[in-house]
Formats: C-alpha cells, sequence, structure tokens
C-alpha cells in the first residue's frame, strides 16, 4: 500500500514514521522548503512523547525537552493564587521536534515546495494529489497533516465554519540567565477583572517561551509584522503586571515575536471519506488554553496506524479510529472553551474556582 502524505509537521512526519514501521509505501508531501519558524514551543504530556518510544526511539538521548513539574498562577499585583505540581509535561521546541522527526525518517520519502491543490478522482475515490507547482502522487490512501487551515479537510467535506477570533496570543522567545531553579516552572499571571494574561515556560536553563493572551476587544489593532509596533503593544498591555513580565519582554527579540489568532470549529462527524483520512489539527482544531494539540497528533498517529494494520480495510480501519478518538477529541474542544469563557468573563466566572490550563485536568 502507498501513502501519500499532505502535511510534513508533527503529525504528517509521525503518521510516516508508524507507516514505514508497518512496511508501507510513503511520501510525505511540504509546502515550505525550510523547517517553520513559526509556532516556537509548547507543551506536550508523556503520553504524547510514549508515540515516538513505541518506534523503539531513545527520546532521552536524542530529543531535546525541559521537565516542567510545577505551575503557578499568580495575580498582577503579584499575589500567587494556586501552584499545582505537574506530572510528566514537557516543553519542547518546535523547531527541535521537527528536525528529530526528520532525523528518524528517509529523506527520500520526504518532497518539499508541495503545496496541496486538488485530488484526482476514479469511481468516486482519491488516485492521486495535485499540488499547485504541477505535480502529481498516485497512491492508495491518501492523509491530510495540512494543518488547521487544511486545504485536504475542505477539499473533502467543504470549507470550514470556524469559531470567531475573541483571543489573541502573542509568541515569543527570551533569553534569561540565572533563574534560580525556576526553570522547572510554568506560570502564568492572569488578570482577575479583564482577559489579559501572561505566561512563560522553560525550554531550557536559560530560555523560555512566553505567551501573551488578551481579549481582542481590548485593542484597536496592531502592526502585526511591525516588531518595533509589536514591543510597544506588548509593553502597554503589561505595565501593571510584575517586573519579572517586563525582564522577559525586554530580553526578546521581536523580529521573531507573532500573532497567534486562536480559533477552533466543531467536531467533524467523521475524520475521513472514501481513501482520505485527516490527522492533528486538520481533523481537530482546539483552542490553545488545553496545550492539547501536538499531543493528540501524535495520538491519532499511533490510533490509527493501529487501526489500519488491526482491520481489513481501511473504511473499518478509519471507523475505529474516529470512534477511539473522538470523545477525546470532543472533551479537548469543550474544556478550550470553557477556559476561554473564564478568561474573557472573570468577574463573571470566579464561583468556578480554578481550571488548570492543561488538558489531563479537565475533570479535576
Amino acid at each position: 500500500m502507498k501513502a501519500v502524505i499532505i502535511g510534513g509537521g508533527i503529525a504528517g512526519l509521525t503518521m510516516g514514521l508508524k507507516l514505514q514501521a508497518e512496511n508501507w509505501e510513503v511520501v510525505i508531501c511540504e509546502k515550505s522548503f525550510s523547517l517553520p519558524n513559526r509556532g516556537h514551543a509548547f507543551l506536550m504530556h508523556y503520553d504524547g512523547l510514549s508515540v515516538l518510544s513505541e518506534l523503539f526511539i531513545d527520546t532521552k538521548s536524542h530529543l531535546l525537552k525541559q521537565h516542567v513539574n510545577l505551575f503557578v498562577l499568580r495575580r498582577p499585583d503579584n499575589q500567587e493564587k494556586i501552584k499545582i505540581k505537574l506530572n510528566d509535561w514537557y516543553c519542547l521546541k518546535r523547531i527541535d521536534m521537527i528536525s528529530f522527526l526528520h532525523s528518524l525518517s528517509r529523506l527520500e520519502i520526504f518532497i518539499p515546495g508541495r503545496s496541496f491543490s486538488n485530488f484526482l478522482y476514479k469511481n468516486n475515490k482519491v488516485v492521486a494529489a495535485v499540488f499547485e507547482n504541477g505535480d502529481i502522487e498516485y497512491g492508495d490512501v491518501f492523509f491530510g497533516a495540512d494543518g488547521s487551515n487544511s486545504k485536504v479537510r475542505d477539499s473533502i467535506f467543504g470549507e470550514t465554519n470556524f469559531s470567531p477570533v475573541e483571543v489573541n496570543e502573542i509568541v515569543g522567545i527570551s533569553k534569561i540567565m540565572n533563574r534560580k531553579g525556576e526553570h522547572l516552572i510554568f506560570q502564568k499571571i492572569q488578570s482577575d477583572d479583564k482577559g489579559l494574561a501572561f505566561g512563560y515556560i522553560p525550554t531550557s536553563s536559560d530560555e523560555e517561551v512566553w505567551f501573551l493572551q488578551y481579549d481582542v476587544n481590548l485593542s484597536d489593532g496592531i502592526e502585526e509584522n511591525n516588531p518595533e509596533s509589536l514591543q510597544a503593544f506588548c509593553s502597554e498591555m503589561m505595565k501593571d503586571f510584575p517586573i519579572d513580565v517586563k525582564t522577559i519582554l525586554d530580553s526578546t527579540d521581536f523580529k521573531s515575536v507573532y500573532i497567534w489568532k486562536t480559533r477552533d470549529f466543531d467536531l467533524l462527524p467523521s475524520f475521513h471519506k472514501e481513501n482520505v483520512v485527516l490527522i492533528g489539527d486538520a481533523a481537530h482544531l482546539t483552542l490553545p488554553f488545553t496545550s492539547a494539540g501536538t499531543t493528540n497528533a501524535l495520538l491519532d498517529a499511533k490510533c490509527l496506524s493501529e487501526s489500519l494494520r488491526e482491520f481489513k480495510t481501511i473504511e473499518e480501519a478509519f471507523t475505529n479510529y474516529y470512534q477511539t478518538r473522538v470523545l477525546e477529541i470532543q472533551r479537548h474542544i469543550d474544556q478550550g472553551r470553557l477556559l476561554k469563557e473564564i478568561f474573557l468573563n472573570p468577574k463573571k466566572n470566579n464561583e468556578r474556582g480554578f481550571l488548570l490550563p492543561l488538558m489531563s485536568d479537565y475533570n479535576k
């Protein structure tokens, strides 16, 4: 069987590796010519890392990751509200993860510069993927791993109805020396009277990824591709926050800072149509409050590869994949929306207590 995987990010690369282990012929088609420079870093649960270890890979010695064992929530006046011990959570830089996955695959299966255009059909089934550069790739099964703005998803299900963007997230990387043991802590400073928060997570002992979340109604707009404008905006939004926030912003190169417009979409009725199947953010998108995206992409690849091995037909395999993943994905979508509601209306929702912004805490 030949698999054509559209999208060479974490979901697509992991899917390719899992299928290689099952002796499939695999071709991964990626639109970019270079490794991604957006999505600086992410939190991932060990459930995700365990998918790689199942490929008989020693992730401890090859994949750079920073263990994060404590979450602390503060208010802008520096009052500490919550301190929670974390189990099996890690912070990884996206470029490190993708470089690592590249090192495990045969280079000849990865073809860059292929931006998906459309499918070719025969008897209602896809026989080939057509790319904007004119390339055509024939195959037996096609995997849409092309992210939240998936063209493959739109091709098989029609245009996606996204939720409105109500929260923006500005993301950056800072260099901080001598944190005095704080490099294991995920810290978040969140306003208790409006939708505004600042968080930072270590990627190493002297570097951390940070994010500034804000209700879009708090801003009249910002020049997204202007580093000076971004820096001025962040400084103004954070003027009443603790001094460590200013220190982090001052140690950031704003040329690499970007704005993430957060949104999601309702759970799809299926993750496949005929011989085309979706994985990762192409299949399901949650708001970033849950830190669920990367772990879910890896678990998708594991579940789908096991289903294809276990069942005789791809229809049965794809149906099992959906049924196995659907309840957990729906919980993550619901959790993200609840966290957004609490974030946007902190005064209205203060009686709820506090919900840890990680997917594993949903039932606590």
